[in-house]
């Protein structure tokens, strides 16, 4: 990537193994095939959903020496 998009992103993605990202660098996600899987309703799984995107940070720190890039790429998750 060439130029930080970050203040315009509205990209969400839900990963073939069931884990909600806000961002392809992000190093953590949110898992939703375990509640998925033991019968959360529609509002719960709103409410993971809507307490990831609040917790989506501003923006990654690439180009920057202090960035790390997390364990999955984007080609991995559909970037």
């Amino acid at each position: 990537m060439t130029e930080p998009f970050c203040d315009t992103c509205n990209r969400l993605r839900l990963t073939s193994e069931g884990q909600f990202r806000t961002c392809l660098f992000a190093m953590d996600s949110t898992d939703l095939r375990g509640p998925l899987r033991a019968g959360a309703s529609d509002g719960e799984l709103a409410g993971l959903i809507g307490e990831a995107v609040g917790r989506k940070w501003a923006g990654h720190r690439i180009n920057l020496p202090d960035f790390e890039r997390p364990d999955k790429s984007m080609s991995m998750l559909g970037g």
